[in-house]
């Protein structure tokens, strides 16, 4: 079986640090070969190739599909920063991999969507949490059980740590670049979402270090198909001091189950261990190469439509928060119908109050 050929787009943070090197390990057993990096910045792009083998650079990533013969590609840049790679990508039918949030529009994410289902090509978005095998075991347990009710909380604590994720305008707010990892993992376990009401506690011009401008809290309700409802809520109040908190709780009928990478605990007693640490990122990259080299698309967790509806629920978050905590269908949001002032605040990352 020949090695994929693999090209990514986006040379930052989260390429480098979490996807290249698993495969990285892929490529050293013949089942990968990094043909090509394209970045914007064309010395970050170099450096990086230098240091992982690729075998061609780019700054232009129409450029790279044109001159490279590709197996499959991983899409990594800021949300803002996405133009027609999925759809050049669809075209040529050549799987993808893109990073969360897609998008800040809706519109264009069902634009990609749309390409990417009819290419019939695999595809998969970056939420590795659905790899740990803390969750499968969770959403195991779940089926077995009646649920009713999710809650995940998370408490930041610390300053920026890149510009755009800094900027409400740029990430779409915490809730979109971070969260969305928290409440696809709940989709993981519980279904899909079928609406949202958010109300947020937004930063006024001044308030915490530049460059933020994010809100100090996000506080979101969802409703899933199943009836399930979950409460959601993320704050970034915690700037100067060491302290930070994540929990994610399934409340069933006689049961309160609590998740973590590490361990699942029902009713105050750990039901499941891992006896190895997980790398989510390093399963995800196998099962993306697997899908590529044999066109065995099972063990992928999350395609590129099938997470459409992570990201409108993100941004029906926004959308609901800009509207004084609204109800938002998010089938309406995704086919446009809410109303042009909704979409024009969850899609520019609008928010009263935002400096």
């Amino acid at each position: 079986m020949n090695a994929a050929r693999l090209g990514f787009v986006g040379l930052g943070y989260i390429t480098v640090n979490a996807h290249l090197p698993p495969l990285a390990v892929l490529a050293e057993k013949g089942h990968v070969t990094l043909q090509a990096f394209c970045d914007a910045d064309g010395g970050t792009a170099a450096s990086q190739a230098r240091t992982f083998g690729a075998n061609a650079v780019y700054t232009d990533h129409r450029e790279m599909f044109d001159k490279e013969d590709l197996d499959g590609v991983y899409i990594c840049i800021p949300p803002t920063l996405h133009t027609d790679a999925e759809l050049i990508a669809a075209e040529k039918r050549i799987p993808v991999m893109v990073e969360k949030p897609q998008t800040l529009d809706i519109a264009q994410a069902v634009r990609f969507s749309e390409a990417i289902s009819k290419s019939g090509v695999p595809s998969q978005v970056g939420f590795m949490s659905r790899y740990y095998t803390t969750a499968e075991f969770l959403r195991d347990r779940v089926s077995e059980r009646t649920p009713r009710h999710a809650l995940v909380q998370l408490l930041y604590s610390g300053g920026h740590i890149r510009y755009w994720t800094s900027r409400f305008e740029l990430c779409g707010g915490s809730f979109v670049e971070n969260t969305i990892h928290m409440v696809d993992l709940l989709r993981f376990f519980l279904g899909d979402i079928t609406e949202v009401s958010a109300f947020y506690h937004y930063r006024k011009p001044g308030e915490g270090p530049d460059p933020i401008n994010l809100p100090h809290v996000y506080d979101v309700n969802y409703r899933f198909e199943s009836g399930v409802v979950a409460s959601v809520t993320t704050s970034r109040v915690l700037t100067n001091v060491n302290s930070s908190r994540r929990e994610v709780l399934v409340v069933c009928d006689d049961s309160l189950m609590e998740w973590s990478a590490e361990r699942v605990v029902e009713n105050g007693e750990t039901v499941f261990e891992p006896t190895y640490a997980d790398n989510p990122f390093a399963i995800q990259a196998r099962e993306f190469v697997k899908a590529i080299r044999s066109g065995d698309a099972s063990g992928l967790r999350n395609g590129y439509p099938q997470a459409l509806n992570s990201l409108a629920a993100v941004l029906g978050a926004n959308a609901s928060a800009s509207e004084g905590g609204a109800l938002i269908r998010l089938d309406d949001f995704v086919s446009g119908t809410v109303g042009a002032r909704d979409r024009v605040h969850a899609n520019a990352g609008a928010a009263p109050g935002a400096s």
